[in-house]
């Protein structure tokens, strides 16, 4: 490590070694590369410096998976610079507190390993669809009017949350609540489901942390340093966690910002970063306060108007000119109305696109994805922006599934639906595919609405155990095949962004059909179109399911909580209207409707204020690199938004805010380049074969989001490796395995959410048949295992790396090692990407445990037969250079179909692709 490119406030942080430490990192102050060089520090042997721990030896918990993949990549990165190479670099957790207390309940507690998570949207659409068990119906507001489906389960959902996650109560202020009483009755439907939700997560974890002696007694034998990034949007139960780990003998390090406190709805609570060091004992306090992102002149608008803000932590954020500021780059405007402001934006847009900007010693033309319109509202201000870049021929995006069906295609597709619900008829299909303009011939769309109208009659008379054949996934792609729907047809070249769009879609009919897939096949399509017209638009929460890969060259439309950890070159922040940014307290019941605020002791940073909405305005100034465009307009015929908000006036006391249109004509331009659209690959074992098999395949389905149907036996292999699991940890804790425990390890571990019963008694027995098998045939060798489940994770440098688990690793008698893949069925797969798999494996573990693998073996549990070859070297360097290229290809978007008969055959999406060698 090169110390003169760091701080000296940076050089404190990285060399702390021992004892609490607080880290107040204000934005862009390299707080990624601080806490990658401190691991580097930990790591390090004592005689060096260091303080000489192995990996296992430390968790660092970041706010999402995007973040944790960036601080993996630095780690890796910084570890091959200091040492060359670091053995067991997987044995280190790097990711969320969720994921983190997910792994450990299935880690540690056998029965929560069939469990399935709930995302927020599939657990309003379960709590709706078992309204009375759920205790919904059952529950009143705090008026005593009784809660309704549909209408009250988003709060009463939310309340849930809060009585779990919330751990200053005060119960006598509960009692004779009904939600309290509901929430029993919900906990003990979610088990009977074997579900868990994001708040069970958690609240699982700690009653395990708090009793389990042996997790305990595992984790003090092995943790000695916690690092939480986002310390300031901790919530008090994630704080829980935090105090938890404290107690079996770990250091905790927390980074964080107060001044970037912008999830207290979702109960954040500032206060355990304002109290850190006086809650932890002997902690050292160290401030990164100097801005390598942007200009001068955005760090001067954003320092000074944060600088407002009555309670933080003393500390001013500081330029290092990581951008050149010229006049001009910074403006504040006002508009007669919002058309003309979105107009403003959009040519703005083009007027930027091509300017210089310094990166990474060196220049580049900006482009489309160099700028981002961040709103308070997607929902509720995105439209005329949308409209007005349309007609300026400006690409978008829509981050997550904001604003979705403002999009023609995901229109069309909606309307879909309504006509095989019998809402609309074929005539009035049509033309919202037609308008969509996706390059679809008329006669391939009369022929697809044929094919669609013989599907809902043939739906009419349909049996109820008829699942499969009425799948919904299933009707949505045979649609959009039927009409030759190609993502290189579609004019304008918007085939990318449409295929993203319909992409979301596929996940949102994913959400529903998981939890009304035993519908009959009537009712099933009269929910999901009333769920589409009345629900799906307000399901998602603003920010919802946005996928890490894929980033077209496209300006990006979000909301400022999505904009969090981000930047761009050129930020436009419009809509500063006064009761919209800062926002007005909402009307309309809430959460707070159905729990008395005098239970909580701080119910405010639920409700939140404008101390809460500066911290957020203030999280939108930074995300500017360079060019920062801040506007208002007054709405015609809303009285409360005829104003500028005072944030827009507070700005423009700065020296460096520009108040008229600016004129770019003389600035310096260059050839507009996108920047590289994946900075951090991450891929899983099951990404990579798809991508070997296929690279379009693994674009429609990891890239934009596109579902396979549902299928009845789905879970099946699971619940075998599951079982499987839990005899192999079971061996290498010393226990004795018998044969006859099949059926006990069957009923804890089969998971068949989608089986009718007949089937479901048909898989019973063909696991308990293969469990039984397997034990008596393997048993002998029980006393060879090394691992099992062990998490692996192969860096391969520029910012590529592979995660996954190996299923079991053994030794044979000659001491060698053989990996074990087991598998349920032998789907047939080409031979080389089964090569490859398997060499993937032996490098994982040769990575984890600093040796080589001598076999792999494919272990066919239907059959109980070994298939076993040995590894060869040259293969994995083979294997490491396909990898490398897959992620090449993911940043240069170069994703070709395989056209392979045998892979077509088994591929889902073969009917969307030109290339495809069909049936």
């Amino acid at each position: 490590m090169d110390r003169s490119l760091y701080t000296l406030a940076q050089l404190a942080a990285i060399d702390h070694l021992e004892g609490n430490l607080q880290l107040i990192a204000c934005a862009g102050s390299g707080k990624t590369e601080v806490v990658a060089q401190r691991v580097v520090s930990l790591l390090k042997p004592e005689k060096d410096g260091g303080a000489g721990c192995n990996p296992e030896n430390i968790i660092a918990f970041t706010f999402t998976d995007k973040a944790a993949a960036e601080l993996k990549e630095r780690i890796h990165l910084r570890c091959a610079e200091a040492f060359g190479s670091v053995t067991g670099l997987a044995e280190m957790y790097v990711g969320t507190i969720h994921g983190f207390c997910l792994e450990l309940l299935k880690s540690e507690v056998p029965s929560y390993m069939k469990y399935e998570v709930l995302n927020e949207v599939q657990q309003i659409l379960f709590v709706d669809r078992h309204s009375r068990t759920s205790g919904l119906t059952q529950s009143t507001t705090l008026t005593g009017v009784q809660l309704k489906r549909y209408t009250d389960t988003r709060h009463y959902v939310s309340a849930l949350s809060i009585l779990r996650e919330d751990k200053a109560i005060e119960p006598s202020g509960l009692q004779g609540n009904t939600v309290v009483a509901g929430l029993e009755s919900y906990e003990q439907l979610l088990h009977s489901k074997g579900y868990l939700d994001y708040s069970s997560i958690l609240s699982e974890a700690v009653n395990e942390l708090d009793s389990n002696g042996g997790l305990r007694q595992r984790l003090e034998d092995r943790l000695r340093h916690v690092i939480v990034d986002e310390y300031q949007d901790v919530n008090p139960i994630q704080e829980a966690v935090v105090s938890a780990l404290r107690s079996l003998g770990a250091d905790i390090c927390v980074v964080g910002d107060d001044d970037q406190t912008i999830y207290q709805w979702r109960g954040s609570d500032v206060r355990n970063i304002l109290s850190f060091e006086g809650r932890y004992p002997d902690v050292t306090q160290v401030k990164l306060e100097e801005n390598f992102r942007s200009s001068e002149g955005v760090v001067a608008v954003a320092r000074d108007f944060i600088g407002q803000l009555l309670r933080r932590l003393p500390k001013e954020m500081k330029t290092t000119a990581a951008q050149d500021y010229e006049a001009g780059d910074i403006v504040a405007l006002g508009f007669d109305s919002p058309e003309a402001e979105a107009r403003y934006i959009a040519e703005t847009c083009k007027t930027l696109r091509g300017l210089a900007i310094c990166e990474d010693e060196g220049k580049r033309g900006i482009s489309w994805s160099d700028m981002a319109i961040l709103l308070r509202s997607v929902r509720r201000d995105g439209a005329v922006i949308m409209t007005a870049l349309e007609a300026a021929g400006v690409p978008y995006v829509i981050a997550g599934m904001d604003n979705l069906f403002a999009r023609p295609e995901a229109e069309a597709a909606r309307q879909l639906f309504y006509f095989l619900a019998g809402e609309i008829d074929e005539k009035a299909l049509g033309p919202y595919w037609e308008t969509a303009d996706l390059g679809i011939e008329k006669k391939e769309l009369d022929s697809a609405i044929q094919s669609a109208v013989q599907a809902r009659r043939d739906m009419q008379n349909a049996q109820i155990g008829q699942f499969k054949v009425y799948n919904l996934q299933r009707q949505y792609m045979a649609f959009l095949e039927n009409v030759g729907l190609r993502e290189e047809k579609v004019p304008g070249g918007r085939g990318e962004v449409v295929f993203y769009n319909l992409g979301k879609f596929s996940q949102a009919i994913s959400d529903f059909e998981s939890i009304h897939f035993h519908s009959s096949p009537v009712e099933k399509y009269q929910s999901f179109a009333g769920f589409l017209r009345y629900h799906a638009e307000n399901a998602y929460p603003e920010g919802w399911q946005d996928n890490a890969f894929v980033n077209p060259d496209a300006v990006r439309i979000m909301t400022v909580h999505q904009a969090k950890g981000l930047q761009w070159p050129a930020v436009f922040i419009p809509q500063l209207v006064r009761n919209r940014f800062p926002a007005k307290g909402g009307g309309g019941r809430t959460a707070w409707h159905l729990l008395p605020d005098t239970a909580f002791d701080n119910v405010t940073r639920y409700k939140g204020g404008i101390e809460d909405e500066r911290r957020l305005f203030y999280v939108a100034l930074t995300r500017a690199q360079k060019f920062l465009h801040m506007s208002w307009a007054p709405h015609d015929g809303n009285r409360t938004a005829q104003r500028p908000s005072d944030f827009f006036n507070e700005v423009l006391a700065s020296k460096f805010v520009k108040r008229r249109w600016q004129d770019y004509a003389d600035r310096e331009r260059l050839v507009p380049r996108p920047k590289a659209s994946v900075a951090n690959v991450t891929l899983s074992f099951s990404d990579l074969k798809y991508f070997f098999a296929c690279p379009y395949q693994f674009k429609l389905r990891i890239l934009y989001g596109f579902n396979a149907p549902l299928d009845e036996a789905l879970g099946f292999g699971k619940s075998l490796h599951d079982a499987l699991a839990e005899v192999h940890a079971r061996v290498l804790q010393g226990e004795s395995i018998m044969a006859e425990e099949a059926q006990a390890l069957v009923a804890r571990h089969l998971r068949a959410p989608y089986a009718y019963p007949a089937l479901r008694e048909q898989l019973e027995r063909a696991a308990e048949r293969i469990i039984e098998a397997y034990i008596e045939k393997n048993s002998a060798e029980f006393k060879n295992l090394e691992f099992s489940e062990k998490a692996i994770e192969i860096a391969l440098g520029d910012g590529v790396s592979v995660a996954g688990r190996i299923d079991l690793v053994r030794r044979i008698d000659n001491d060698e090692v053989t990996i074990v893949d087991l598998k349920s069925n032998d789907r047939a797969q080409a031979e080389a990407v089964t090569e490859t798999q398997l060499h993937i494996y032996a490098l994982g573990y040769q990575e984890l445990t600093g040796r080589p693998a001598d076999y792999v073996e494919i272990y066919e549990l239907d059959e109980q037969k070994k298939k076993r070859r040995s590894v060869d070297d040259d293969f994995i360097d083979d294997v490491k250079r396909e990898v490398r290229a897959a992620a090449t290809a993911l940043r240069s978007n170069a994703m070709p179909p395989s056209a392979h008969k045998k892979i077509c055959d088994q591929c889902d999406y073969c009917n969307l692709c030109s290339a495809a060698i069909l049936k």
